[in-house]
């Protein structure tokens, strides 16, 4: 087994879109299964299923208050 460059290292890994976590997934494990020694992920979007009734409440609040460039996502 040769050394990697990721021996020891902390890794951020960032996804544009989650919709299973199956690459988010996949991606970590790579990254450990090469050296890592910690693997956190950011997910910039995620995918809303509107069919799935788990969905229902967060979709709602979404569409009762319409997209403003100038509100803060987590500050209200």
């Amino acid at each position: 087994m040769t050394e990697s460059n990721l021996d020891g290292a902390g890794v951020l890994l960032l996804d544009d879109t989650w919709t299973t976590g199956a690459r988010v997934q996949s991606a970590a494990y790579a990254l450990k299964q090469a050296g890592a020694h910690r693997v956190a992920a950011v997910v910039l979007g995620r995918h809303a299923n509107p069919g799935y009734a788990g969905w229902k409440p967060i979709l709602d609040v979404v569409k009762a208050q319409p997209y403003r460039q100038e509100n803060c996502a987590v500050h209200g």
